[in-house]
């Protein structure tokens, strides 16, 4: 709804319809790793610019885990997939959480996020 100072028309409702374009592919938008405490659990995330919107990824960076380590790889000679491969270690039951953020050169898309769950179950049955 939009408020304006026109005594006539002091308020309306406003549509705006438009096409949404995809900018990038992100395979899996969330990744999800599970394991035993002791184990490595690794993981890849594609990222697939759109033809109509090319760009390149300029850095990586992330957020909380020091557990969870996230590695950019460039695209092979022909390719223009991105890939991210994720690792994370924990010698303990623990869950584990972070945001990878990768910064793009494109104007329509600046900055990409992927959220990172690794979850390590204690390797004990509980036996009631």
């Amino acid at each position: 709804m939009v408020k304006t100072n026109d005594p006539d028309k002091n308020q309306f409702f406003l549509t705006v319809t438009g096409k949404v374009s995809l900018v990038a592919k992100i395979t899996p938008a969330t990744l999800s790793l599970s394991g035993k405490p002791g184990d490595t659990l690794e993981g890849v995330v594609s990222i697939t610019p759109a033809q109509d919107y090319p760009f390149s990824i300029t850095s990586l960076t992330q957020k909380f885990s020091s557990q969870i380590k996230a590695e950019l790889i460039r695209p092979a000679d022909g390719s223009g997939d991105w890939k991210v491969r994720v690792t994370a270690v924990s010698k303990k039951a623990d869950d584990l959480y972070d945001i990878i953020t990768l910064k793009t050169d494109s104007p329509f898309k600046p900055v990409l996020k992927i959220r990172v769950y690794a979850i390590y179950f204690d390797s004990q049955v509980n036996q009631s």
